[in-house]
């Protein structure tokens, strides 16, 4: 039986070269050096609108909204209410209003990440799900505080005016966490595998959505 250290290990294995494209994806580049335009950032906002809406369902429908690791489940309530209102008025400062978001439609390989997600909070285990956001959430820090300096060096945008982005640029990775979660998941007969399968997929997922970001927005590698 592998320990929970030996699985995040594999995992990270496993998902390390999907993490490597994440942080050096070029959509995020773009908005870092200037090359994405207002329609980019619009589509991205869109489409994070629906996907915290579909984060504040999951998480009151946690199973482990009691659980002693919460954190490394699920983000906070109040702090999944306070990126909404942020995202919010980001998009109001780029000329998106709010009942645009509301009415936004959502593109479907954007939002798999969202639903993956809240089918892990109903129907995976504790250390399926704690792996995944452990490991998920460095690579999408990292695009944030990407995009945070892009807004303020080439939109004009304060600091104050980027913590939806701010937010998340300083997440460190809850590894510790995760792995006593993961232990005691193991000792209750969960298999392995399913773990590192689990966090491969969620970073697949976070892929799928920067994918689909540049694509629509016929973003490319800068030369």
């Amino acid at each position: 039986m592998p320990t929970a250290r030996e699985l995040i290990d594999q995992a990270e294995s496993a998902m390390a070269e999907t993490e490597a494209a994440i942080r050096n994806h070029p959509f995020a580049r773009a908005i870092e050096d200037g090359r994405a335009g207002k329609a980019a950032l619009h589509l991205f906002l869109g489409n994070q609108y629906q996907m915290w809406k579909s984060n504040d369902v999951s998480v009151s429908m946690a199973r482990f909204a009691n659980h002693p690791y919460r954190d490394v489940f699920l983000t906070p309530p109040e702090v999944e209410a306070s990126a909404a209102r942020e995202c919010v008025a980001l998009a109001a400062r780029l000329g998106m209003e709010q009942r645009v978001l509301e009415r936004f439609e959502p593109n479907a390989q954007a939002f798999a990440y969202a639903a993956y997600k809240a089918w892990l909070i109903c129907y995976g285990s504790a250390a399926e799900l704690a792996c995944a956001r452990a490991l998920n959430l460095a690579a999408w820090g990292h695009n944030c505080g990407l995009i945070s300096r892009g807004l303020q060096t080439h939109f004009g945008l304060t600091k104050e005016e980027t913590r939806f982005f701010d937010g998340f640029s300083g997440l460190e990775k809850l590894k510790e966490k995760a792995a006593v979660v993961i232990d005691d998941d193991l000792k209750n007969g969960v298999e392995p595998f399913m773990i590192v399968r689990a966090a491969r997929l969620m970073q697949d997922y976070e892929k799928a959505f920067w994918d689909t970001m540049a694509r629509l927005s016929g973003i490319r590698p800068a030369p």
